[in-house]
């Protein structure tokens, strides 16, 4: 604790100190949070590139804080002893500045240095954790994907085409075969590349429709898809929630379009709600938000106007 004197009065700065420390402590502790907070945004890879320069940054505002509550404190504390303003910056300058400065310098480097270390380190365990569980997730996905329902069906499509028609059973099965060669080969994939993504669309639209004839339609338009990327299986998915959940007729087939729109695949038809549904676990689209969310960081988005419905799908380069 120092001592100033004043009219030949010692005034221990006990008060000031306390309020410098309070206001010190409080404008550091909310830059900490804020910039925590803004750490969790970035994966991995960008939080390294950023944390050299966001410790600066911290390390200076940190500076200026502790040296701004000092000054509001000391300016406080002069007004209560009535003493002259004018000898204010002498005095912060001269004692409160120079001898807090020389302690702040240390502390606040070695407290900014573990602090931007603690950031670093919780974007690791963050970054270990997604990847955890990314794994787990392409587990259950490749078991989801392989869906008996969907197998019985083409099994039994398959067993009647090979009495009407052998060329076209013959395609059937290269169809069927790729698609499951396709959902293999991919189990350990995040991104592929969106053409070949919507060729096997294709491949598994041909399946469905030598089952369902012309009650359903697929029109693909997308003039230009070099370079863009997609989570592997997600349009599938799409298509095969537009098919479980929707009517199907040949006075009134289902028309499922796939699009591209501002950075996103747009998979859409119109809504034919069915009487009575297919068995579903309703977890598909949750499954697959979940996915695109960990592997790309985006978001899968929704829109159901009750007359069409629309997924928006992300894509990445």
């Amino acid at each position: 604790m120092k001592i100033i004197q004043t009219d030949n009065a010692l005034h221990p700065t006990v008060i000031p100190t306390f309020l410098s420390l309070v206001l010190m402590c409080s404008g550091i502790g909310y830059l900490a949070i804020f910039m925590s907070k803004k750490a969790q945004q970035y994966n991995q890879s960008e939080i390294n590139k950023r944390i050299v320069p966001a410790l600066f940054v911290f390390y200076i505002g940190a500076f200026l804080i502790a040296n701004l509550s000092i000054s509001i404190s000391t300016f406080i504390w002069f007004i209560h002893i009535k003493r002259n303003l004018s000898e204010l910056f002498h005095h912060l300058y001269a004692y409160e500045l120079g001898i807090a400065n020389g302690k702040l310098l240390s502390w606040l480097m070695f407290f900014t240095i573990a602090f931007f270390y603690s950031i670093w380190l919780k974007a690791t365990r963050r970054e270990q954790k997604l990847r955890e569980e990314n794994l787990k997730f392409k587990y259950q996905s490749l078991k989801n994907q392989i869906n008996p329902h969907f197998l019985f069906n083409t099994l039994n499509t398959l067993s009647e085409l090979v009495y009407i028609d052998a060329q076209k059973s013959d395609h059937f099965i290269q169809d069927l075969s790729s698609i499951y060669r396709y959902m293999i080969e991919n189990e350990e994939i995040d991104l592929v590349d969106l053409d070949v993504e919507i060729a096997f669309v294709q491949q598994y639209f041909n399946l469905q429709q030598a089952r369902d004839g012309q009650k359903i339609k697929l029109e693909i338009d997308i003039p230009d898809s070099k370079g863009v990327k997609v989570v592997p299986v997600s349009l599938q998915i799409l298509i095969e929630n537009a098919l479980k959940h929707n009517m199907k007729s040949k006075e009134k087939p289902l028309r499922i379009k796939i699009e591209m729109k501002d950075g996103f695949i747009e998979v859409s038809n119109p809504i034919q709600k069915k009487n009575i549904l297919e068995d579903s676990t309703k977890t598909g689209l949750t499954n697959l938000k979940n996915r695109i969310n960990i592997v790309t960081g985006k978001e899968l988005i929704i829109n159901n106007d009750h007359q069409r419905f629309t997924v928006k799908l992300p894509t990445s380069r």
